[in-house]
């Protein structure tokens, strides 16, 4: 729409303020996550490429408990990614996809967004390592 359209062109003039902000918060949460056993953080974009940091998905072993007790603690996350095998629209092939059924019960996106604060960064690792204690 017009409307969509014109925040979007906005935004562009802030892009750069905007994916800074994402990466800093990308990389305090590689530091600190990455200290939790029971966790696998995301993999950094190689060298000659660019990451959009749009998600930060871990993947957690007790992925739905962890989700639960984080909403519980007012932290919304999300189970952005379904495999497309699985939906019943789609299940016309007998075709195994492992990893993306692994990944479809482990990974849970956590907040990412340029509006976070530098506080509301840290209660989302304090509730995780505190999940994990």
């Amino acid at each position: 729409t017009n409307l969509g359209a014109s925040i979007g062109i906005a935004q562009l003039d802030r892009i750069d303020a905007l994916q800074s902000r994402r990466k800093d918060i990308w990389d305090y949460y590689q530091q600190e996550l990455s200290l939790i056993p029971k966790l696998i953080t995301p993999l950094e974009a190689e060298n000659g490429d660019r990451h959009s940091y749009f998600t930060y998905a871990i993947r957690a072993s007790k992925r739905d408990e962890l989700a639960r007790y984080l909403l519980k603690n007012e932290i919304y996350t999300t189970l952005r990614y379904h495999p497309l095998h699985l939906n019943p629209l789609y299940k016309q092939t007998n075709v195994k996809l492992l990893n993306c059924e692994i990944l479809n019960k482990e990974a849970l996106s956590i907040p990412l967004h340029p509006r976070l604060t530098d506080q509301e960064v840290e209660k989302v690792v304090s509730k995780i390592r505190g999940f994990y204690q």
